[in-house]
């Protein structure tokens, strides 16, 4: 019988969280030999997600050059200035969100904001590359239909976190900007009970906008704190002022049956 040890080194990270990832692991060419490290972000299979980081990249060390004032303000406060939270245990730390968190957020806004994109087949025609025109037309009408944006995210990245700020800065763009055409109501929608309960612990309350720095001290946050707890999907859902702004439910069995049997886009592949 024998025996292996584990190589320390290939769990030491190549970068802080809070970084942009700036060098990756490769398979070394020989067997058993360490991995190599390699300077630069690990490329995407996507074309348009390499075009798309790099876009963001540039707006992002042009100041968010082309964003109202609200965003602005809301986008230095989470990422370009320190702060301070407080373990359980009363023991004071740096906070910073995780650059995952951070780019998802940036290019929500990039997209949404600031370029105005607001199908699939404009982000295609964007940022596809040498064939983006072409690959543009094999987007079908239902993929079109719907403003959808969604965030690519590893087990424990902070999805919750991504979903809170997302939160804050409609919120905000709404109360602040007056031709704003963002929301001030939120549906938060759950796979199953055990997630929902899950967030019901981090929306109850306010709790992550108490806990995490989402707030700038000059933000009147009165209103984002209250949540609405429903876990019949088949309620209607009646929105008006007295509404709470985050409404919670989870998935009906009719809908996680159809979710599964959409098929992959030709053009992620």
């Amino acid at each position: 019988m024998t025996s292996s040890s584990l190589n320390p080194t290939v769990l030491e990270p190549q970068f802080a969280p809070w970084q942009e990832p700036n060098a990756h692991r490769v398979r070394a060419e020989k067997s058993g030999d360490p991995a190599v490290v390699k300077q630069g972000r690990r490329a995407s299979p996507i074309e348009v997600v390499n075009n798309l980081r790099a876009a963001v990249r540039e707006w992002r060390e042009a100041f968010y050059i082309g964003a109202s004032d609200t965003t602005i303000q809301l986008l230095n406060h989470w990422f370009n200035r320190a702060h301070r939270k407080i373990t359980p245990d009363g023991e004071e730390f740096e906070f910073r969100y995780y650059f995952c968190q951070r780019e998802a957020v940036e290019t929500l806004v990039y997209l949404k904001e600031v370029r105005r994109i607001e199908c699939l087949s404009q982000i295609i025609a964007e940022f596809g590359g040498v064939n983006a025109e072409v690959q543009a037309l094999g987007i079908t009408e239902d993929e079109d239909a719907w403003s959808r944006y969604a965030f690519k995210l590893a087990t424990g990245a902070g999805k919750t976190k991504v979903m809170s700020l997302c939160i804050v800065w409609s919120y905000f763009h709404a109360l602040r900007e007056s031709h704003s055409e963002m929301a001030r109501h939120f549906v938060v929608i759950a796979p199953n009970l055990t997630v929902y309960e899950r967030l019901k612990d981090d929306f109850g309350n306010g709790r992550v906008f108490d806990e995490d720095p989402l707030i700038p001290p000059n933000g009147a946050a009165t209103g984002i704190y209250r949540w609405c707890c429903k876990t019949k999907p088949a309620e209607p859902l009646r929105v008006g002022r007295s509404t709470s702004p985050i409404f919670a439910s989870t998935i009906p069995p009719n809908v996680k049956s159809k979710l599964k049997r959409i098929p992959t886009p030709g053009w992620v592949q």
